[in-house]
């Protein structure tokens, strides 16, 4: 019996919504879909940096729009979809990519800065998802796209902010594939791993932990953002880059003891 092959995503003239779009992931998928026909809504704090982006958009034939927004302010998040609606219409792509990192041992880490972590990295991608949602589920299609992280998979030593964050968006991927199967709309979640960008540099880090992650050769943003474009056209599931967070994820699953031990070895506290 031959598998009927699924019918390929049409990127062209889609309105995509890109959040943390002014540099790193965001930037280069920003560039690749509006390569690939789509109409870009870039989101981000940084309103000259996003402009930047749009121009280059602009420059290589692409279509572009500049909303301004702090996601840590989610209260706003629902003027700006009305704002994208009113220009360019409904979305028909969400690629939650914003994000940052705290850093520290749980017993050093301000809880307020949990509540900071949570309300960029997860509550402001469900305020998202559930402002998207009506017009997706009445046109019968569309994509939300969570990047999320290795260490939603598998937590690291002093990361346990960011890693719960991560594994919070995990669980809300999977709840809304199923959820929101029967109308059409494609979930999938992505797993870049370490990028050369200025996440790291944006890393929040308290108490006594100084954490400098091990050096190992990082992906390109360029990379990353192919994949995500592909993982979208293919409706797949989720995308990986393969890498030491992919080999640590599957190696815990059967020997969690031993990545323990190695983890502690290579993130000393």
């Amino acid at each position: 019996m031959v598998k009927k092959s699924l019918k390929k995503f049409e990127t062209r003239a889609k309105v995509i919504l890109i959040t943390g779009a002014s540099s790193g992931i965001g930037r280069s998928c920003a560039l690749v879909f509006a390569k690939a026909g789509g109409r870009i809504a870039l989101l981000a704090r940084n309103k000259n940096a996003l402009q930047s982006v749009r121009e280059e958009i602009l420059k290589d034939g692409g279509d572009a729009q500049v909303f301004p927004c702090d996601l840590s302010q989610i209260d706003s998040i629902p003027q700006v979809i009305k704002e994208i609606k009113e220009k360019m219409g409904p979305i028909d792509i969400l690629i939650n990519n914003a994000g940052y990192a705290v850093t520290g041992l749980v017993e050093d880490c301000p809880i307020k800065e949990y509540r900071n972590n949570f309300e960029v990295n997860f509550y402001a991608p469900v305020t998202l998802v559930q402002a998207v949602l009506p017009d997706m589920k009445k046109k019968g299609g569309g994509q939300i796209i969570n990047v999320s992280s290795g260490v939603g998979r598998r937590a690291l030593p002093g990361v346990s902010a960011y890693s719960c964050t991560k594994f919070a968006l995990n669980g809300l991927t999977e709840s809304l594939r199923l959820e929101l199967k029967k109308f059409g709309i494609d979930v999938i979640a992505i797993f870049p791993g370490r990028v050369a960008s200025q996440f790291h540099e944006r890393i929040e880090s308290y108490g006594r932990l100084k954490l400098k992650l091990p050096p190992i050769k990082m992906n390109r943003s360029e990379k990353v953002a192919k994949m995500i474009l592909q993982a979208s056209q293919g409706k797949k599931r989720e995308a990986t880059l393969w890498g030491p967070g992919a080999v640590g994820y599957h190696l815990n699953y059967w020997f969690p003891r031993l990545v323990d031990k190695l983890l502690l070895k290579r993130f000393p506290i």
